[in-house]
């Protein structure tokens, strides 16, 4: 299990809320808000909306960057906040005429607004996660407009995207052009700006619930990712459920017992899915991280998990608070990658000093850190290895958190010589570590220290 998170309105105050009832590790409401209620601990994630294309700023229901929230505005809001999660945009890729409020940001400007944004967050708080997206939904006509952002972006600054985490929403809507259809045929997201498609996924409003297009979708998003060399990086779904009202005429109805069905089979989807070949390696290889039920209170779609007059659950928030409770909490420490300073180490045929760093992950499913202990041994520590350096420790969340330990070897051997990494818990009586994971907590990787440099010939053209 991953944490479970509700996505909550920016009008909303969650500490009304019961959300402990629902074990939320996290939350978001699609704007900044300092000394934003933390009620039990969760966590707060901020949202730096982006300036849309074409809109002026007495459209925006929120403040944007950089026509109302300005450089000095973000410094403050970063420093506020150490090492926290910032989302760049809010569904940059919905047209502005469908719904106020939305970026529709045509790609070149959010790669613009994305890269100053990147800047300026990473100057004030080098330990703080930068994540690109947000976008409705992964389908093709949407793929093609990020494809379009990672083109813009190389195009204005030379040099590939950075983005410390993808986030996406998921919904399964509609995608026709509302310049080319009727209102009643263009329902749903539309097609994103800058993209001269006039239709994608053309769907009945019945498909709203369709599982297989949502696993199509996540599927997609991470293949993407993989293609464009963002694996090593976590995906967040920070939005998503079913929006089809009940009640209005719909047949079937979309009833709390339709949305339920739909909610049990995307959480265990969601929670245990893995792709050896695309997944995130930090996280076990699945394919997200964390991920965020649409809404807590929002009365204007399905899916909401309390009433917002009476502070009481839903049968939907009833539903969620029945799956996740029995759930344990788990952590998974084990180590994913060693690399050496430097890269290639070469000798004239004594030993010679070397870096050794080694990547550590968490896969488990709780936002709580636990101190690691992390080791390094000439050889298998259970069979006569020795120990290079001393025990190094490291924090881990869970959900893919990622750290990394070094030690520096002095005495590297010429050849090639098997090192193990061995990594456990500080605490063994507080760290939930079961024995299944703790089964990964070592891994081998061979060191080579060559004494000869080969150059080859450069053919150039």
């Amino acid at each position: 299990m991953h944490h479970f998170v509700v996505s909550v309105n920016a009008t909303d105050n969650v500490s009304t809320y019961a959300l402990d009832t629902l074990r939320s590790g996290w939350y978001m409401n699609f704007t900044t808000t300092l000394n934003a209620p933390r009620p039990n601990g969760i966590e707060y994630l901020p949202v730096i909306r982006v300036c849309p294309t074409g809109i002026s700023t007495g459209d925006q229901r929120t403040r944007c960057f950089p026509d109302t929230i300005s450089e000095s505005d973000v410094t403050d809001w970063v420093t506020s906040i150490p090492g926290t999660h910032w989302f760049i945009g809010n569904e940059p890729d919905r047209p502005d005429h469908l719904l106020t409020g939305q970026d529709a940001t045509e790609p070149a400007l959010y790669a613009q607004h994305y890269h100053d944004l990147y800047q300026i967050i990473k100057a004030a708080d080098p330990t703080a996660s930068v994540l690109a997206g947000s976008i409705v939904q992964p389908t093709e006509v949407r793929i093609k407009y990020l494809d379009l952002i990672l083109a813009a972006y190389r195009e204005q600054y030379g040099a590939p995207m950075p983005v410390d985490g993808w986030s996406i929403h998921n919904y399964v809507l509609n995608e026709r052009s509302c310049d080319h259809f009727s209102v009643y045929e263009c329902w749903g997201a539309d097609i994103p700006p800058g993209v001269s498609d006039i239709s994608g996924l053309v769907i009945d409003a019945q498909q709203n619930d369709d599982f297989s297009l949502f696993v199509a979708q996540i599927e997609r998003f991470r293949a993407w990712m993989a293609q464009n060399g963002y694996r090593n990086t976590p995906l967040f779904l920070s939005e998503f459920g079913v929006l089809m009202p009940e009640g209005i005429g719909f047949d079937p109805d979309f009833t709390p017992a339709r949305v339920n069905t739909f909610m049990n089979k995307t959480f265990d989807y969601l929670r245990s899915k893995t792709d050896a070949a695309v997944g995130y390696p930090a996280d076990g290889n699945r394919l997200v991280q964390r991920f965020s039920w649409y809404s807590t209170t929002d009365n204007n779609f399905n899916g909401r998990l309390f009433e917002p007059d009476t502070k009481q659950l839903t049968a939907i928030g009833t539903n969620f608070a029945n799956y996740v409770a029995p759930i344990a909490l788990e952590a998974d420490f084990y180590p994913i990658r060693l690399s050496t300073q430097p890269t290639i180490p070469m000798s004239s045929g004594d030993p010679i000093s070397v870096t050794l760093q080694a990547d550590i992950a968490n896969s488990g499913n709780t936002l709580t850190a636990y101190d690691v202990r992390v080791q390094f041994y000439q050889g298998d520590p259970e069979d006569g290895g020795v120990q290079i350096g001393s025990d190094q420790i490291v924090s881990l969340a869970g959900c893919g958190d990622t750290q990394t330990a070094s030690v520096i070897w002095e005495t590297a051997p010429v050849g090639v010589t098997p090192i193990y990494v061995k990594v456990s818990p500080v605490n063994p009586a507080t760290a939930p570590e079961s024995s299944e994971a703790g089964a990964n907590n070592v891994s081998m990787y061979s060191l080579s220290v060559g004494t000869e440099t080969t150059y080859l010939p450069l053919i150039d053209r």
